[in-house]
């Protein structure tokens, strides 16, 4: 197989190729075309895993027999470490914010908090290190996650997080698209979760179209159902600990496509702001580590 000059050379134009045009309609194309092909990196980095053993494999060969090593092998390698590091990625490794401008992105909103009390980010801003989970999934790429104190203590027991049944309002006037609470609270740091959004509703805005997220709420909380018009402020269900979630907090972004009927990989995230509040339009998040626990250390914010 090694010898085979046909082989290599079709290796060679495929880890040029898919590479380079999935990189290009990601910086350069956006929208969905940049979301699928994000994802389609991630799936061709195991390309990148097979063509790395098969030319580490040739260098081998080569040496045992003591053979000149081509260029093109050479070429082959780099290019599948390169191929290979979007797999780092799925694994937690070398990660990096999915490259959409927040001030190109349009539409982007400002809406109230989805709370009528002082919030806690976790997770919440434009960089990866204020927003980690998020940034790297497009969909979610300005998603904030809200706690209220006391949060992060590690308390096996929901009712000892600030935020479990807290009331969540509509951040903006719309129509309800979807919503779904049969799933359980489960105990905080448990990996038990029924789906991963949990019990959630979809918000389509009046205002511009598109949909607000709002996932993890109690079970049987929820005082809407599809097709039901809500305005700004209304009291819509109460912060749950359901879908995958380490504990009780309220998940809310923005994203162009319907959730209740697009998938995950062509969807497309959107700025989301607050008004009517004390700190940044957008509050940024972050954790640190205190006796081995994440705690949170992000923007406290305040309704006015």
């Amino acid at each position: 197989m090694f010898r085979t000059g046909k082989f290599s050379f079709a290796l060679l134009i495929l880890l040029i190729v898919v590479p380079g045009l999935c990189w290009g309609s990601v910086y350069w194309v956006g929208g969905v075309a940049g979301v699928a092909s994000w994802w389609l990196l991630q799936v061709f980095s195991i390309v990148g895993v097979v063509s790395l053993c098969v030319s580490l494999g040739y260098f081998i060969v080569s040496l045992i027999k003591r053979k000149k090593v081509r260029m093109r092998w050479i070429s082959i390698f780099i290019l599948a470490i390169i191929s290979t590091w979007p797999m780092c990625w799925l694994l937690g490794s070398l990660q990096i914010a999915y490259p959409a401008d927040v001030n190109r992105v349009k539409p982007a909103v400002t809406v109230r908090l989805p709370v009528k009390e002082t919030v806690l980010v976790g997770w919440g801003g434009d960089s990866i290190k204020t927003n980690y989970p998020h940034v790297v999934v497009p969909s979610e790429r300005w998603a904030y996650d809200l706690l209220m104190k006391p949060a992060g203590m590690g308390s096996p027991n929901l009712s000892d997080y600030g935020i479990y049944g807290a009331d969540v309002v509509a951040p903006a006037a719309g129509t309800i698209v979807e919503a779904y609470d049969d799933d359980r609270d489960h105990a905080p740091g448990t990996d038990e979760h029924e789906s991963m959004a949990g019990n959630h509703i979809y918000i389509k805005l009046d205002e511009t179209g598109t949909y607000l997220v709002i996932a993890h709420l109690m079970q049987n909380s929820i005082k809407v159902k599809a097709g039901d018009h809500v305005d700004e402020g209304a009291l819509i269900a109460k912060a749950g600990n359901s879908g995958s979630s380490s504990e009780p907090h309220i998940h809310i972004h923005h994203q162009r496509q319907n959730p209740a009927n697009t998938s995950l990989f062509l969807s497309e995230g959107l700025p989301l702001y607050f008004r009517d509040s004390t700190g940044n339009a957008m509050p940024i998040g972050g954790m640190r580590q205190e006796h081995g626990k994440d705690v949170p250390s992000g923007d406290s914010v305040t309704p006015l």
